[in-house]
């Protein structure tokens, strides 16, 4: 019972090391992955956040509106309308 207990120092690098992993895997952790079934096999893609927002509406609306103008005024002339 008269072992001397040795403490130990943790270098500067050691430090910077476990900082680094830390700071990668929680970053890797983040990253939203999915897995999916395919006839190939499993395998893992990265999700897209595809966001609909008001603008998004908007000029999806206005685009859509301008279309079917179009369409109209080219039945029209046509005589199909």
């Amino acid at each position: 019972m008269t072992e001397k207990i040795k403490s130990e120092v943790i270098s500067r690098r050691s430090v910077f090391s476990l900082l680094g992993l830390a700071i990668a895997s929680g970053l890797v952790a983040t990253i939203p992955v999915s897995p999916q079934v395919t006839p190939g096999g499993v395998e893992l893609s990265v999700d897209q956040a595809q966001a609909y927002t008001y603008r998004r509406a908007r000029v999806t609306a206005r685009r859509v509106g301008r279309r079917e103008y179009r369409h109209t005024r080219r039945a029209v002339r046509r005589g199909v309308y």
